[in-house]
């Protein structure tokens, strides 16, 4: 199984955050789009990454009335500490082993990112680090250009 591919309904899911809190995506989707970044804490490339959502969580996540969340697949404990490593603001959700969304979503690699529409319809389906990516979710130029960074970088 591939990863679930731009134009087909998200699978809906219900998991909680490392505090207990339940998130269901299909309430989610009725205020709007919803983005998830799927991720696990010892990966490097999550770890470069994750700054970046932040960041344009911080910029755009309210205003545009989006909803942001990371899906963990790593125990609460850890989860909580990579939030507070990477000043994460926005919910991490945890995807207990044997990580049943992430295989829903038919993930291979994280950190793994998608868009999806108030419909259910996924708009955006992409894993690793790209900047036309992140560009794309924030809606402006998050990079400055010859800033050293790779346009990409596989999870």
């Amino acid at each position: 199984m591939s990863q679930v591919a731009i134009g087909t309904p998200a699978p809906l899911f219900e998991l909680k955050t490392a505090d207990g809190q339940s998130h269901g995506l299909s309430e989610a989707l009725e205020r709007g789009t919803v983005v998830l970044v799927f991720y696990k804490a010892s990966c490097p490339t999550c770890q470069f990454t994750f700054p970046f959502i932040q960041q344009i969580y911080s910029k755009i996540g309210g205003s545009a009335g989006w909803t942001f969340w990371g899906i963990s697949q790593d125990e609460p404990e850890e989860t909580s500490a990579f939030a507070r490593q990477h000043g994460i603001t926005f919910d991490l959700l945890i995807d207990e082993y044997p990580y049943s969304v992430s295989s829903a979503y038919g993930l291979h690699n994280v950190p793994a990112i998608f868009m999806v529409q108030g419909d259910g319809t996924i708009t955006l389906s992409e894993f690793g680090f790209s900047k036309s990516v992140l560009n794309c979710i924030a809606g402006y130029s998050v990079f400055a250009p010859n800033d050293g960074l790779p346009a990409t970088r596989p999870g």
